[in-house]
C-alpha cells in the first residue's frame, strides 16, 4: 500500500483531533450522582429541576448509603444521596469523602423509617424482642434506629438476634425470617395501608435526627470544575426540597409514578415527612457525634471520630438563599 505525504497524514491526523475535541464539548462536564430508589430524581423531576443547562448529569441507583460510598471511593461516583448513619462507618474507615449539603425533617418525630411487626404480632415494644429476630441493613440508618431503641431500654445488640435485610419487603415477616424489622418509604405507608404492617417505634427525634446528606468523594471537591458542579446541583436539590413541601398536591402524582403507589398516599407520605435543606451549624454535628459516640460505645466502629471533620460548609450561602436565609 502506498504511503500516504507526511504533510498530508499530519493534516489528517490535526483533523481527527479537531473532530474529537469538539465531540468532548460539545459532550460538556459530567456529574456523576449515585442516587436510592430514585429519590433525588423523583423531587428533582417534579420542580424541574432534573436537566442542568451548562452540564450533564448521569445517574445511578444504589441501595443503601454504604454502597453509595463505595462508588465514590472507587471514583466511578461524584456524589451520592443518603441518611447519616452510613458516614459513622466511612469516617471511622477513613473513607475519602465529605458531606457537603444537610437536609433536616421539620416535623420532629415525623420519619420515612420505623420498626414493624406484622398486624397480629404479640410483639409491643423493643423489650418484647429479646432474644428474637430483628432485620435491618447493617451501616445504614436502618441499623441506628435498633441501637437507639436497644440503649434507650438497656439492652444492646446480644440482646436481639440480628438479621441482616437486603429488602424492604415485609414478606421476611410473613416467612418467619424475621420477627420484626425496619422500613422505610413507601414500603412503610404501603404496608400500613394494606394492614399488613404494625408500627412500634418510629424513627426521626428524639431517636434520629432525620437526615438526608449530600456527600461527595473527596476527588470531586478537589476539582475546582467539579466542585462547581456540586454547587449547581446541591443548590438545585435543596429548591426542588423546598418546592415540593410547598407544592404537595403538584409533587404528589411524580412520586406515585416513581414508587407506583396511589397519588394520595404519595401526598401522605409528603405532608407527614417534610424536609428543608440548611447550613451545617452546631447542632447538626453534635447530633452527628452523638450518633459516632454511641456506636463507638457499641464496639461497632474501633475509634471514636470527631465529627466535625465530616463536614464541608461551602455550599452554606446557596443553601441559605434558597431557604430565606436560615
Amino acid at each position: 500500500m502506498k504511503r500516504l505525504p507526511e504533510k498530508l497524514r499530519l493534516v489528517i491526523l490535526t483533523a481527527g483531533l479537531l473532530l474529537a475535541g469538539c465531540h468532548r464539548s460539545a459532550e460538556g462536564p459530567t456529574l456523576h450522582v449515585a442516587d436510592q430508589i430514585n429519590t433525588v430524581q423523583t423531587v428533582l423531576t417534579a420542580a424541574g429541576e432534573i436537566k442542568p443547562r451548562d452540564y450533564r448529569i448521569e445517574w445511578s441507583n444504589f441501595m443503601g448509603g454504604p454502597a453509595v460510598i463505595a462508588a465514590e471511593t472507587g471514583g466511578s461516583v461524584d456524589l451520592g444521596w443518603m441518611a447519616e448513619t452510613p458516614l459513622v462507618y466511612a469516617q471511622a474507615a477513613g473513607s475519602p469523602v465529605t458531606v457537603v449539603a444537610v437536609a433536616k425533617g421539620l416535623r420532629p418525630g415525623a420519619s420515612n423509617i420505623a420498626l414493624v411487626v406484622s398486624p397480629h404480632s404479640p410483639y409491643r415494644n423493643i423489650t418484647d424482642l429479646r432474644g428474637k429476630k430483628v432485620g435491618f441493613s447493617p451501616g445504614t440508618i436502618t441499623q441506628y434506629l435498633i441501637a437507639r431503641l436497644l440503649d434507650k431500654a438497656g439492652l444492646s445488640f446480644h440482646d436481639i438476634l440480628p438479621v441482616q435485610t437486603t429488602t424492604l419487603s415485609g414478606a421476611a415477616l410473613d416467612r418467619g425470617i424475621v420477627d420484626a424489622y425496619v422500613t422505610a418509604e413507601p414500603m412503610l405507608s404501603q404496608g400500613l395501608h394494606d394492614g399488613k404492617l404494625r408500627v412500634l417505634a418510629y424513627g426521626g427525634e428524639p431517636l434520629t435526627p432525620g437526615f438526608s446528606f449530600l456527600v461527595a468523594s473527596n476527588q470531586a471537591l478537589a476539582d475546582p470544575k467539579k466542585a462547581a458542579l456540586i454547587g449547581d446541583f446541591v443548590e438545585r436539590v435543596a429548591r426542588a426540597t423546598r418546592w415540593e413541601r410547598e407544592n404537595v398536591d403538584k409533587a404528589a402524582p411524580f412520586v406515585a409514578k416513581f414508587y407506583k403507589i396511589t397519588p394520595e398516599l404519595a401526598e401522605t407520605i409528603l405532608k407527614r415527612t417534610p424536609a428543608g435543606y440548611r447550613p451545617v451549624d452546631a447542632a447538626i454535628i453534635a447530633e452527628q457525634q452523638q450518633e459516632s459516640d454511641l456506636f463507638f460505645k457499641l464496639g461497632l466502629i474501633r475509634s471514636r471520630v470527631d465529627a466535625a471533620k465530616l463536614f464541608d460548609n461551602r455550599y452554606a450561602a446557596q443553601i441559605a438563599k434558597v431557604e430565606g436565609g436560615q
